[in-house]
């Protein structure tokens, strides 16, 4: 239940993340922005809102922003999964902040078995803004 629990705030944060164009995560251009603005500009992020009003809306919603977002979810689903143990084990999931968990990760960084370190360096070479500590 914690694995399950622990992979939807990772995918759910980040994408949260993605979508709101957080400075950790800084795109020269996010895809979804215009949608975002047209659809979801009444909601405030976090806790999981601007996630709901993409799932919502994602149907209205131009071809480029629903393939980016969900390669980002994709992306960040990949991540959890290759680094479970580590993020289990060393990250805490009580505040359900993905940007913790990212921070936790590089934190983290020397001792990540091999499958986890490459796909953090694949997560953050799609994401180019390095995760700020």
């Amino acid at each position: 239940m914690k694995d399950t629990l622990s992979a939807a705030i990772l995918v759910a944060g980040v994408l949260t993340l993605l979508l709101s164009n957080a400075p950790a995560f800084g795109q020269a251009e996010n895809p979804c922005a215009d949608d975002l603005a047209k659809y979801c500009d009444y909601v405030e992020p976090g806790g999981g809102r601007l996630v709901r009003c993409y799932e919502q809306n994602k149907n209205s919603m131009s071809a480029g922003c629903i393939a980016w977002a969900e390669a980002a979810k994709a992306n960040a689903a990949s991540l959890q999964a290759a680094c479970a143990d580590i993020i289990n084990d060393r990250c805490d999931f009580e505040k359900g902040d993905p940007l913790e968990m990212l921070d936790c990760l590089q934190s983290n960084y020397v001792d990540l078995p091999p499958k986890c370190l490459k796909k953090l360096n694949e997560f953050k070479s799609l994401y180019p803004q390095p995760v700020q500590q």
